[in-house]
């Protein structure tokens, strides 16, 4: 197989992974469609707020698995991590199964960002949201700071990635979108 073969197949495999929709998936099992509780969002913290703390870790552990295994995958192939990763996140943000309308892909980005080997990444956006949240008061913009700051620090302590500047790009676009979408 080639190698243009083997990149479009590992990104379709990681978008179509980043696309299984954990959050609607469970929420199904609860006898709820997510999308049209609590904030609408098909993730982690709607979970939290929906169905409460336990079904909404299984929800983060799944998504991280989705990055993770995305990465994993184009690991085992040769193939750019943070590509692959980057396509999971996409699937994730816009999956095939929910007329691409999904959740906001941290927690598939940090699965991707953990076995892709940048886990001072995920420690920087947590500090980030940490300290910025409390100031701001606005989940959204603190996570768009986080992102920024990240995406800052990886590139000093790991050097110019673009595919994990795309992960980062597709989280920070969706956060806008849904900045935008509250707005009076």
């Amino acid at each position: 197989m080639s190698s243009i073969g083997l990149y479009i197949i590992i990104i379709m495999i990681s978008y179509l992974l980043g696309s299984i929709p954990s959050a609607y998936l469970l929420g199904r099992i609860y006898g709820i469609d997510i999308r049209r509780t609590g904030s609408g969002n098909v993730g982690t913290m709607n979970t939290r707020a929906t169905l409460g703390w336990k079904p909404a870790g299984l929800v983060l552990l799944l998504d991280l698995a989705k990055g993770m295994l995305a990465v994993y995958l184009a690991g085992i192939a040769g193939i750019d991590l943070m590509l692959a990763g980057s396509m999971a996140v996409l699937g994730h943000v816009c999956p095939l199964w929910l007329k691409f309308k999904g959740g906001k892909g941290l927690a598939t980005g940090a699965g991707a960002l953990i076995a892709g080997a940048y886990p001072l990444s995920v420690v920087v956006f947590l500090l980030f949201t940490l300290i910025s949240y409390p100031f701001l008061k606005q989940i959204d913009l603190s996570n768009i700071l986080s992102t920024i700051a990240t995406l800052m620090v990886s590139i000093i302590l790991y050097g110019w990635d673009s595919f994990l500047i795309l992960l980062g790009l597709i989280i920070i676009l969706k956060h806008l979108i849904v900045l935008k979408a509250d707005l009076p």
